[in-house]
């Protein structure tokens, strides 16, 4: 395997951790290394070594409690089962693995709708009459959030804001302002594909 790959493989290098950890009950660094190259991995075992920065990191994860990490792992595991159920190519491995997975069809069409409108947030608008909250496009665009299901928009919201898609600010007047990350616009495009 090229060098270049294994190193920016992510999904590798937490995969065979992820593997690894499960193996075991704990372990160091040097433990995992030996078992990457006892399984035939020496290249990746290879580029740990050779670099510095990617060695601290890992270091740094094996110090910690070893059911903290398995929990981190799973953790991981299900928010890139939610990206790849709304990946063409993915969706369906994604949910043979993780049926329920969290990210509803609700939330990826308002995170859809404010990936392309443009718009850098959108604001909540609390309506006092009973009717369905209304969510505005602001900063680049005009026109409102639509959603189906006003009765989970608030567990949608949290879901997009834990996975890293959208930043939470509360206005002067205690409004929500919910804003685009680079995240969001990563996955929308990487979705849409």
């Amino acid at each position: 395997m090229d060098l270049s790959v294994v190193a920016g493989s992510f999904a590798t290098i937490v995969g065979l951790l992820s593997n690894f950890s499960s193996e075991r009950s704990s372990a160091d660094l040097k433990e995992f290394i030996a078992w990457l190259k006892e399984k035939r991995h020496e290249d990746v075992a290879s580029v740990i070594e050779g670099n510095a920065i990617l060695f601290q990191q890992l270091t740094a994860i094996f110090l910690s409690n070893h059911e903290e990490l398995i929990a981190r792992l799973a953790s991981l595991d299900q928010i890139l089962s939610s990206v790849a159920s709304h990946m063409e190519s993915f969706s369906g491995l994604a949910l043979s693995i993780h049926p329920k997975v969290e990210i509803s069809e609700q939330a990826f069409s308002v995170l859809r709708q404010l990936v392309e409108s443009g718009a850098k947030l959108f604001m909540e608008h609390e309506i006092m009459s009973g009717e369905p909250d209304e969510y505005q496009l602001m900063n680049g665009a005009n026109g409102k959030i639509k959603y189906d299901e006003p009765r989970f928009m608030e567990d949608d919201l949290n879901t997009l804001v834990r996975h890293g898609f959208l930043n939470l600010e509360i206005a002067s007047r205690g409004s929500r302002r919910f804003l685009v990350t680079r995240e969001a616009v990563r996955f929308i495009h990487a979705a849409i594909r």
